[in-house]
């Protein structure tokens, strides 16, 4: 009885010859790869995201429109929810009115102005703001310039912030008279008054409502 002799790997050799390598299987990397490596990498990503995730503070420049008053804004940006932002200058809490992601204080005097903001990981992000555009500064009375004549005193003064409230220049005699000055230069910034009593007292204020006073008299 003839035999039937099959070559056991002549399922490797395609039609016209050629050598076909098998398929190699690649199921459990791909396994391994998709259920366990990228899953880890990714989950242990965002924790580590999130554990050192802070805020971001973005303050705009301080504004003021009467030397009064500065108004203050910035936006706090962050990747997780914040738990708290506040404010201070020089140790005094500072009221904050919130839009979305932007604040707003106005602040009634110069200083440093300390904006800090919390997130939910503690993590803790502070921006220093210094506010020196107020004017807290009376104006000046030159005494240096100052002329007191038979009848009459003269004098020069000066603001270098909000400027002089030339309106409010008056002066207060020792007969108790209210004068008004008789000639204003708001070029030099020369004040003249008349003057009948022996002593005059005059008064200047800025534009910040700052006012200062001065006394003279006759020797």
């Amino acid at each position: 009885m003839a035999r039937n002799y099959t070559d056991r790997h002549a399922s490797r050799y395609a039609a016209h010859g050629n050598f076909v390598k098998p398929k190699a299987n690649h199921s459990g990397l791909v396994r391994f790869l998709f259920g366990f490596l990228i899953p880890y990498v990714l989950i242990n990503g965002l924790i580590l995201l999130f554990v050192i995730q802070a805020p971001s503070i973005e303050s705009s420049e301080p504004d003021t429109k009467d030397y009064q008053n500065a108004e203050v804004s910035f936006k706090v940006s962050s990747l997780i929810p914040l738990k708290s932002v506040t404010a201070s200058i020089e140790g005094q809490d500072v009221p904050l009115e919130k839009n979305g992601s932007t604040y707003k204080c106005t602040l009634t005097n110069n200083g440093n102005l300390t904006v800090t903001a919390v997130a939910i990981n503690n993590m803790t992000r502070s921006s220093h703001i210094q506010i020196n555009l107020l004017d807290e500064a009376n104006p000046v009375i030159d005494e240096d310039s100052v002329v007191l004549g038979v009848g009459y005193l003269e004098f020069e003064v000066s603001d270098t912030q909000s400027g002089v409230d030339w309106d409010s220049i008056y002066a207060v005699d020792s007969l108790g008279n209210n004068l008004k000055p008789t000639d204003l230069n708001k070029t030099t910034g020369r004040v003249t008054f008349s003057m009948a009593a022996d002593s005059i007292t005059v008064y200047v204020s800025d534009l910040a409502k700052n006012q200062a006073q001065a006394n003279f008299a006759v020797n």
